[in-house]
């Protein structure tokens, strides 16, 4: 699990009320130009075919926590499930579900929703949203529950399924949450981003 800064966000935050965001690339003949050509277009396929095999539909224990010390909501990746069967995985892609449990804190108002979290399968040089919305069906009728916006102020544990459609397929990924930076309304306290990522491991 990693804690890291990125580029600030400003959000405001008001005691027991609400959470608003403000804001959010030689010179040599060759000998057989025809035999070489094709033995790389072989090799080339058969390394394409390799990579982009379909991982079967697995779940892992992830198990790993952390709390925004600001906000003080505690949240766990419980699981995941890779290679969850859905019509919507691209080719070359994948289907990855991520379970998540929270438990808000009670300080501040505001919400916690799965466009909190995003996930990169470039080893964090992108980021991308979930898709849960596009897969929530299946989702259901595979039993896994969606994860529900959690409002802050109702307090409680809260635990439910994240979908991300993945455009390619990766032995690992990044999975990654993000609290912006926040204005508590009517004090001139700033609470810094809160940002945490953690590997979803190869199956």
């Amino acid at each position: 699990m990693t804690l890291r800064s990125a580029l600030p966000v400003v959000a405001a935050l008001s005691l027991a009320l609400g959470l608003s965001a403000c804001s959010s690339p030689d010179d040599s003949e060759p000998t057989d130009a025809t035999t070489t050509e094709a033995t790389t277009d072989v090799e080339t396929e058969a390394s394409e075919e390799a990579e982009t095999t379909p991982v079967e539909e697995t779940t892992i224990d992830i198990g790993e926590s952390f709390t925004d010390p600001d906000i003080g909501d505690t949240i766990e990746v419980l699981s995941v499930v890779r290679g969850f069967s859905s019509a919507e995985t691209l080719e070359g892609g994948e289907a990855v579900l991520v379970e998540v449990k929270i438990t808000p804190g009670e300080e501040y108002g505001g919400r916690i929703s799965a466009g909190d979290f995003k996930i990169s399968w470039d080893d964090g040089a992108d980021f991308w949203n979930n898709k849960t919305r596009m897969v929530s069906e299946e989702m259901d009728a595979a039993g896994y529950p969606v994860l529900e916006d959690i409002s802050r102020i109702d307090g409680g544990e809260h635990t439910g399924w994240i979908a991300f459609l993945v455009d390619e397929q990766a032995d690992t990924y990044t999975l990654q949450y993000i609290r912006p930076e926040s204005k508590v309304i009517g004090s001139d306290d700033v609470l810094e981003e809160f940002l945490v990522e953690v590997e979803i491991p190869a199956p």
